[in-house]
């Protein structure tokens, strides 16, 4: 009697250890999740894993955006600084949703309302981001590789192995009849432990995935009995449907690094030679992957489900930060767009800038280093997450809903043998091809053709901004060329950047500011570097030549 009163007594110290070790483990959770609002995650982000759902997504979308335009606009620092999400499944969800604006501004302003909920509730919030934190296992990327086109299929000789392991269950049964039989079993044995490794192997990432698809089921269901604004109707239906799935995974391998002792290990390891002598993992692996391709709706009904609901939580964790947002305001289908105070947020103290588009595009010179380019990509990022997140880098943005195609870095392609005004065309023939395409598109460029000769370049840049320019399109492009500023000065308000040089400094003010530049430095600029008067007095004078031919 008085040892079953201290086991009991023993169990229940444990279970009160058990319990306080799990609420300071929660209480920490909660102060990691608390302490990391509204910051910039301080983590290493392997994009050739974040995304492959964007990759593997097939879904119909209003726009795709190019990777030219992610260079453009140095898509993956962008995404470093708004990704605030908490699981891997919300990580990639929210680079796919990032890379694809929408046309659907329902669905914006619907997002906004979600993220304005966990915005005001703060205790929901936290409790939904504990669960997310289920999903942060680096084998949760390939969750989304179930969602591709390009499944496993059953190798060629697999055919063969029904009769195969029969023979062998045969041999089996025999065996135990006449034991020296049993030696036989070794040459079997050794086959299917090749095999099993050998298919093991191959099928890595997906062996990865099924324990995690069973993490997202679980959390999944957990999520929808949460009183947030996502529908879970849908969701519900889903994880019934992916149950069978659930069941079946159970027989793949178990996390060895889970595990710690040796007992468990050694059980561990001989179950493993069992599961390898009979293919267990072989027959389920094929045998999941088939359904699978039966359930993939139902796989990223969930996924979009977790990533949805994280990505609203990351967008709401951004507006609360230290850098200025608004919602953005969507305009009708005209030729027009309004920023106020718009600014780009990676970098430090930048300056911000207003413009104003009515019936007319925007033609902006300016000398290097004065802001140009940045302008441009500040525009775009802000067009962007317009569309994707309803959250902007200004005081107001107004915008139609467009479809962004930029040409502002390229790069000369020396593998392929192109020289950089070949890029050029390639890439220009590409936003070309654009405008007659359905929908409002904003082409932003920066200096037209700067890989040919003077004549030919405004010539060619002229002809290419005026085809752009066509119907509802917005163009922003950036040139150093006057006589192209004049050029266009009837289908495009022109703007500059400029600068002043005091004690031989150059003073930038990185303000955009309206009409054409009036002034040039490139002569003064040698002339402060102390070339030869002989080459800054026959420079002056062939400018002064040119300028009036």
């Amino acid at each position: 009697m008085m040892y079953l009163l201290f086991f009991l007594l023993l169990l229940t110290i444990v279970g009160m250890v058990s319990s306080r070790s799990n609420i300071i483990k929660q209480q920490k959770k909660i102060a990691a999740l608390k302490e990391q609002w509204s910051q910039a995650k301080n983590a290493e982000f392997n994009f050739n894993f974040i995304s492959i759902f964007n990759e593997v997504n097939k879904e119909k979308n209003f726009h795709q955006l190019s990777a030219q335009t992610k260079s453009d606009i140095d898509f993956d620092d962008l995404f470093c600084l708004v990704d605030r999400t908490t699981s891997n499944v919300g990580q990639q969800y929210f680079y796919d949703t990032l890379s694809k604006p929408t046309n659907d501004v329902t669905a914006l302003k619907e997002l906004n309302e979600q993220v304005i909920f966990f915005t005001k509730n703060e205790k929901i919030r936290e409790e939904v981001q504990q669960l997310l934190i289920a999903l942060s296992n680096n084998n949760t990327y390939f969750i989304s590789s179930l969602l591709g086109d390009q499944l496993p299929e059953k190798p060629a000789w697999s055919k063969f192995l029904l009769p195969y392991m029969a023979c062998i269950f045969l041999l089996i049964l025999l065996a135990y009849f006449r034991p020296i039989l049993f030696l036989l079993l070794v040459l079997p044995f050794s086959v299917n432990v090749f095999l099993h490794f050998r298919n093991r192997n191959h099928t890595k990432r997906f062996n990865k995935s099924f324990p995690q698809l069973n993490v997202l089921i679980r959390i999944c269901e957990k999520l929808a009995e949460k009183n947030i604004p996502f529908d879970s109707n849908t969701i519900n239906k889903s994880i019934q449907h992916l149950k069978p799935l659930q069941r079946k995974s159970r027989l793949l391998t178990f996390d060895d690094a889970t595990f710690k002792d040796e007992l468990t290990q050694a059980l561990l390891y001989f179950f493993e030679l069992i599961k390898a002598f009979f293919l267990v993992e072989f027959f389920t692996f094929y045998s999941m992957i088939k359904e699978v391709k039966n359930k993939q709706t139902d796989i990223l009904n969930l996924f979009k489900y977790a990533g949805s609901i994280d990505s609203a939580i990351s967008i709401a964790s951004l507006r609360a930060g230290h850098l200025k947002t608004c919602e953005p305001f969507f305009l009708p289908d005209e030729k027009q767009l309004a920023g106020k105070e718009i600014y780009h947020p990676l970098i430090e103290n930048c300056i911000s800038n207003d413009i104003t588009v009515q019936f007319k595009s925007i033609l902006i010179t300016g000398s290097n280093m004065s802001g140009k380019t940045t302008f441009l990509r500040t525009l775009a990022l802000n067009t962007i997450l317009a569309q994707t997140i309803y959250t902007c880098f200004a005081e107001s943005f107004h915008t139609p809903v467009l479809k962004l195609h930029s040409s502002v870095r390229i790069d000369d392609n020396l593998l392929d043998g192109k020289s950089y005004y070949f890029e050029e065309v390639t890439v220009m023939s590409g936003l070309i091809s654009e405008v007659k395409q359905s929908g409002q598109s904003i082409f932003i460029l920066d200096e037209v053709f700067k890989g040919t000769n003077t004549i030919e370049r405004i010539a060619s840049a002229k002809a290419i901004l005026s085809y752009l320019n066509k119907n509802n399109h917005l163009v922003f492009v950036t040139t150093h060329d006057v006589e192209l500023a004049a050029l266009l000065a009837e289908e495009y308000a022109l703007y500059h950047f400029a600068e002043k040089i005091e004690n031989d400094e150059f003073k930038f003010d990185h303000k955009l500011k309206p009409g054409p530049l009036k002034t040039s430095n490139a002569i003064r600029i040698l002339e402060m570097y102390n070339y030869p008067a002989e080459i800054i007095s026959e420079a002056r004078a062939i400018s002064k030549n040119l300028s009036q031919s």
